[in-house]
């Protein structure tokens, strides 16, 4: 089995196995080339682990014309929910809750103008909203940042929201699209990994 013990990757540190695991938990499905940006690596690596993974029956390809990519298993699902347990102690999540609420205050916003933007009118509309936009980037970096302090991987989402913020004016797509890495896109997954690292639900925090 995958060695459970080499968790937290940093900038600096090839992902594990279970790093891919969790950025494809978090994702729902996935191609090698999307977990590759979302980690920041080199996509041969994650073709790798995701090997490992696939030989230890803890994540498949699904073969699909409409969606194809790697999904977790029912047994990977179990890995990972004990991984994440043993990754963080009751201390760690405390810390990292607390910067979870800063995030948490931000969220009304952003979602509020990802639908706006869904249905904006004309570009000057559009430019209101991406300026709106980057106040609330500006606002929740901080949360984020000091998140990734916590737990490493916490990092990584300041740095693909910039990205995705700075291409929103060349292409509108990385507003909300989930074709791309849109700072839609990136939110929902870093509300995700908040949410399954601290063990809750959508659901119970009304944020469906």
């Amino acid at each position: 089995m995958i060695d459970t013990e080499k968790i937290g990757m940093t900038s600096t540190e090839s992902p594990t196995a279970f790093d891919v695991l969790h950025a494809l938990r978090v994702k729902g499905i996935a191609a090698p080339e999307t977990l590759a940006d979302a980690l920041g690596v080199a996509v041969e690596t994650v073709v790798d682990r995701l090997a490992a993974l696939d030989a230890d029956g803890l994540a498949f390809e699904r073969p699909s014309r409409k969606r194809p990519g790697w999904v977790v298993s029912e047994t990977g699902r179990d890995a990972h929910a004990e991984w994440l347990a043993a990754g963080a102690d009751d201390a760690t999540r405390t810390r990292l809750d607390e910067h979870y609420q800063r995030f948490l205050v931000v969220n009304a916003e952003v979602k509020g103008l990802s639908a706006r933007w869904q249905s904006a009118a004309d570009d000057a509309e559009r430019f209101d909203l991406t300026e709106r936009l980057e106040t609330a980037h500006e606002q929740a970096v901080p949360a984020l940042e000091q998140a990734g302090a916590v737990i490493g991987r916490y990092g990584r989402y300041p740095e693909r929201l910039q990205e995705a913020l700075d291409k929103i004016h060349e292409d509108p797509r990385y507003f909300v699209s989930p074709r791309v890495d849109s700072y839609h896109t990136v939110w929902f997954e870093c509300h995700e990994d908040f949410l399954l690292t601290l063990g809750r639900t959508r659901a119970e925090e009304g944020s469906e």
